[in-house]
């Protein structure tokens, strides 16, 4: 039998995974062109050396109240890596750790569990600062407005910040070409300004382009909010740091989104009969493994598609765009925030245009999106999620996926789907929220995938 191991089971149970295949079967996996994980004696050399900046500890020098912003437990950034060496810059200026705030981006997310954020910050960091959980809805104050009209609410913690300091990765996201650097300020924002952010602005439809009006808006905020330092890690399949940039984020960022895009671009899986997407390191929740179904998405119709995620957190939590619940109840609260940042001329000007719409009788144009559970049963036929042994949460069948938690039954499937094959096309992408996609889109794929 063909082994691949893989990893699952992100901030909660990580562990590896074991799938086999028959000797016969053409399988190939397409690992991404990472480097070798870095040493503790690279970390400290590109913290002394910071893109456009002095030194942290020069930085810092004088400062008493450093605030350090963190992405959540829905990117797979290992921020324990990287903080102790950042407390020792800080204790080298003379600020005790017990006097820095570490602030969680959550964005919507809402709540993270304390274990897999102490698994995600570690436990020194858990120990000696003052970790805060940041809350869209509560606790947040207007700061100004950005060219594009987004107001900004931002976290009050930040204003009585002396040193702003952001850790964070640079991730495939499907509305700003990519997601880290100055997106990492949207996850310290009010829901207010996330809402206008996500309808403010045209999405890249899946391209790997950041030169969009996303990326320019999030950039004014940044600017606006002071966080002018980053330390942004790269991983590899397995979780581990390959790369390290720091300090001018504004400086830094298009090298960043280059290197993502070279070390994870995978060819879509055009002539695959099956096909196989590892949702880690982003397999925390099913609306977190959805930034991982590119490859799936870009599949032959006849493709048997299977999605791997624990998904310890069962169907997570999005504010705006939701996947629990009431399906039209989560239409009717988009609908909400998109209209929360029209003119009131616009709105009118909508519901007198669908009004005449429906008494026409006229179908939606070539190309509209269609509603999202139309989209998913018309587009991903024969899609499966494979939950590997040790998944604590058992999700329910969706009407478009199947769920099964045993690989030899997942076997069983595939082998019923294509009995008459000899040497069955296996293509699989073993770090699928990681991996860059290049394929012909037909402006779906943001709407399908979601925008988190």
């Amino acid at each position: 039998m063909i082994e691949i191991k893989l990893r699952t089971g992100v901030w909660y149970n990580d562990r590896s995974t074991v799938l086999r295949f028959p000797d016969e079967w053409d399988v190939v996996t397409y690992w991404p062109s990472t480097p070798s994980s870095v040493s503790d004696g690279q970390i400290i050399q590109v913290l002394n050396s910071p893109v456009g900046q002095s030194s942290l500890a020069e930085t810092a020098r004088g400062k008493r109240a450093p605030l350090v912003i963190v992405d959540d437990l829905s990117r797979p950034t290992p921020v324990y890596r990287i903080v102790p060496f950042i407390l020792r810059q800080l204790n080298d200026a003379g600020i005790d750790s017990e006097n820095v705030r570490v602030l969680v981006a959550t964005g919507t997310h809402g709540h993270q569990d304390q274990l897999a954020l102490t698994n995600k910050l570690g436990k020194e960091t858990v120990a000696s600062c003052k970790v805060l959980i940041h809350n869209d809805r509560t606790r947040t104050r207007y700061v100004g407005k950005t060219s594009f009209g987004t107001p900004v609410f931002v976290n009050d913690e930040l204003l009585s910040a002396d040193l702003i300091l952001g850790i964070g990765g640079v991730y495939p996201q499907h509305t700003t070409g990519f997601g880290g650097g100055s997106k990492l300020a949207l996850g310290v924002l009010g829901r207010k300004s996330i809402a206008h952010l996500h309808f403010g602005h045209r999405g890249v439809d899946g391209r790997y382009d950041t030169d969009n009006t996303f990326r320019q808006d999030v950039t004014e905020i940044a600017r606006l909010i002071g966080l002018n330092t980053i330390y942004t890690l790269f991983i590899n399949a397995q979780q581990e740091v390959v790369k390290l940039l720091a300090g001018d984020h504004f400086e830094y960022y298009n090298e960043a989104a280059g290197f993502a895009k070279k070390a994870y671009t995978a060819p879509p899986p055009a002539d695959a009969e099956v096909v196989i997407v590892n949702a880690y390191p982003s397999d925390i929740s099913y609306t977190f493994m959805r930034k991982a179904m590119k490859p799936v998405r870009c599949a032959p119709r006849q493709a048997t598609k299977i999605m791997v995620a624990s998904n310890p957190e069962g169907i997570g939590k999005h504010g705006i765009f939701s996947h629990s619940g009431h399906a039209r109840l989560n239409r009717y609260r988009e609908l909400y925030y998109r209209a929360s940042i029209m003119e009131p001329r616009v709105i009118i000007s909508k519901i007198l245009k669908n009004l005449f719409r429906r008494r026409q009788n006229v179908r939606p144009l070539a190309g509209q999106a269609a509603p999202l559970t139309a989209e998913l049963s018309d587009s991903l036929d024969d899609l499966w999620l494979y939950a590997p042994d040790g998944a604590s949460t058992v999700l329910p069948r969706w009407e478009t996926m199947n769920v099964i938690n045993n690989w030899d039954q997942m076997l069983a499937v595939i082998k019923s789907r294509h009995p008459q094959a000899g040497s069955l096309k296996v293509r699989i992408y073993p770090c699928g929220s990681l991996q860059c996609i290049d394929s012909p889109t037909d402006g779906r794929v943001s709407a399908l995938v979601g925008a988190q």
